[in-house]
């Protein structure tokens, strides 16, 4: 099975294409697939379909959604010469569910492997074959991730982890790329990939609105990796505060005078 989740979600089974019929097959399709050949709790399910609570009607429907979402698997197997069986569609196991891609490809799984072999590449000293790595699992991006499908907490959590690997992947390719002192030339490969996905985390709509500029170049490349570090420290400095705080200090004159655990209060509080 061909899972791609790095921009509109697209699943095939041997170039035949799994296509539920409604918004919320797909919801639990994109689901499945961001948790391939893994475990999905039916808790998960019904919280990423209904996070405001389950309606009256939530059984029907997610057996109903469910049950299509099999037979378009069930389809493609067919399609192929395959045996649609429930064990080769869509695994029912005790408290939830796995889709079994059965070695398949997962693009979300090949930009994690490109990335970790870019950084091993880095370690033997070899700039380009680190710098050509981090290019290729960037170029797994087409758009945000799931972005055509509904998403509930689960599948925006999901979203916001790939985002996250997607940031620090990019600043790495231009880190490497700017010790190998081409500048200019990521800039270029950089406009290019920004028009496919960007994060809209202000940093990177910044790098972007330089990249528009046309002037492209060191200037461009330093600005953003200052950016970068001064949001960093920013970071790095909350943190630190909210370590330093000190705990509230407690009120135990009530305890002492006998009225017992429940009358504490930190000092200051009503």
């Amino acid at each position: 099975m061909d899972l791609r989740v790095l921009g509109g979600l697209s699943v095939h089974e041997e170039g035949v294409p799994i296509c539920p019929p409604t918004a919320v097959g797909r919801q639990l399709l994109a689901l499945f697939a961001a948790h391939a050949d893994q475990v999905v709790p039916s808790c998960v399910v019904t919280e990423e379909l209904w996070p405001q609570g389950a309606p009256p009607d939530a059984t029907r429907v997610l057996e109903t959604n469910l049950r299509q979402l099999r037979e378009a698997i069930a389809g493609a197997l067919s399609r192929r010469g395959e045996d649609p069986s429930i064990e080769n569609v869509l695994a029912p196991v005790p408290g939830g569910y796995r889709l079994e891609t059965r070695g398949g490809f997962s693009d979300a799984r090949a930009f994690a492997r490109t990335v970790g072999a870019s950084y091993r590449t880095m370690e033997s000293g070899d700039l380009a074959g680190a710098a050509a790595r981090l290019r290729e699992a960037l170029a797994l991006w087409t758009a945000a991730p799931f972005a055509d499908v509904a998403q509930g907490p689960h599948l925006r959590a999901q979203s916001a982890l790939l985002v996250t690997s997607w940031e620090r992947a990019l600043d790495h390719w231009i880190d490497v790329e700017t010790r190998r002192g081409r500048a200019r030339e990521l800039c270029m490969d950089l406009s290019v990939l920004l028009l496919r996905f960007r994060s809209t985390a202000p940093l990177y709509e910044r790098l972007h609105s330089d990249l528009l500029t046309g002037h492209w170049g060191a200037d461009v490349i330093r600005r953003h990796i200052m950016r970068r570090r001064r949001a960093t420290l920013t970071v790095q400095r909350g943190i630190g505060q909210l370590r330093g705080a000190r705990p509230p200090r407690w009120d135990t004159t009530a305890v002492a005078a006998g009225a017992g655990e429940g009358a504490m209060t930190p000092l200051g509080g009503a």
